[in-house]
């Protein structure tokens, strides 16, 4: 994906880059279990998910639960 980028080895970022978006698209890499740093909601790479983001948050995703104490402080 052009719009995502890693920051680090287990973080996945996704930013919003359009003006009044409020929802994105996520492709999540396959081989590894991915956790929604806002939610804690947990999803199985090599899929495509639909994820909301309000203005005030930027969808960031875990790594097979790494950097876990980061789950609903980004």
């Amino acid at each position: 994906m052009k719009d995502e980028y890693m920051y680090g080895p287990d973080l996945l970022v996704a930013p919003i880059l359009y003006e009044g978006a409020v929802s994105r698209e996520v492709y999540l890499p396959e081989g590894s279990l991915w956790t929604d740093a806002r939610t804690g909601s947990i999803f199985e790479g090599g899929q495509t998910i639909h994820v909301e983001a309000p203005l005030s948050t930027i969808p960031v995703f875990l790594r097979d639960g790494k950097q876990s104490y980061l789950i609903g402080k980004i």
